[in-house]
């Protein structure tokens, strides 16, 4: 026998004397990565607010980048960034390099896992930082399940744009994440210099979706990176330490982009 959805809303309501319609999750914009191709890839929707994001890809692949473009953008708008560190790989002059504003920047380098999860649990809950990032790379069994599934609840709540980094072997942070971006293909970009004194400009690097509930995953972006002097080389501006003549035989010179 079949029954209408009109005769079920009547049988719910006599059951429970009124049915409480579902809220809505609040819409928010999505928040722009700071990196002009890769907003025009995410479009309207950005990288969402009030969810989680996973950046992820091998080591030096650029995902930290992302990231920390991320944080310099909502810290242009006058905001607070946090990352947690538990790795501590953080370099602060590449950070601010790459328009970090270290005064708006809480770093927090937990000691173990369940470190991992109490700074993680009081950023995202309190709300004063509007990105949230949580560098797993070197930490796979920090976030299970259940503490991806308290975290994206909370997130909801606040509308923190939660961002975990990973090498793409966590299956739960996976799971939560309402857009997965894979980065790879990162390779230095360098101008010319007079008696083979090569300056290094930034980078380049390709991002693919691989997951998102705004646009079709599969597609993807190159973009380049033009950072401004920092101090350091190569190194300093990857996820970790990186041999530039390895690198430089492979990728060659590259030609630089048009500084912003």
């Amino acid at each position: 026998m079949s029954t209408s959805v009109a005769e079920l809303r009547s049988a719910l309501e006599r059951r429970w004397q009124g049915v409480v319609p579902h809220a809505a999750a609040p819409v928010r914009p999505g928040r722009a990565s700071g990196i002009g191709d890769l907003d025009a890839l995410l479009g309207t929707a950005g990288v969402p607010a009030g969810q989680l994001t996973e950046l992820f890809g091998a080591r030096s692949s650029g995902k930290t980048m992302i990231a920390l473009a991320l944080l310099a953008a909502a810290m242009r708008d006058g905001a607070l960034g946090a990352l947690i560190d538990p790795s501590k790989s953080f370099f602060a002059p590449s950070a601010a390099g790459a328009g970090i504003d270290l005064r708006r920047l809480i770093v927090v380098r937990p000691g173990d896992g369940a470190g991992v999860r109490r700074a993680a649990d009081a950023l995202v809950r309190g709300g004063a930082c509007p990105v949230v990032v949580v560098d797993c790379s070197e930490s796979p069994g920090a976030l299970q399940t259940h503490h991806c599934a308290r975290l994206v609840g909370q997130a909801e709540k606040t509308g923190t744009t939660l961002v975990v980094v990973s090498n793409g072997d966590l299956q739960a942070v996976a799971s939560f994440a309402s857009l997965r971006l894979r980065v790879h293909d990162l390779m230095p970009l360098w101008q010319e210099g007079s008696a083979g004194s090569d300056r290094l400009l930034g980078c380049v690097a390709s991002v693919d979706v691989a997951k998102s509930r705004a646009i079709a995953p599969g597609r993807s972006v190159r973009f380049a990176a033009v950072l401004p002097d920092v101090a350091g080389t190569w190194p300093d501006l990857c996820d970790s330490a990186v041999d530039r003549h390895a690198l430089e035989g492979s990728t060659g010179v590259l030609q630089p982009a048009a500084r912003a």
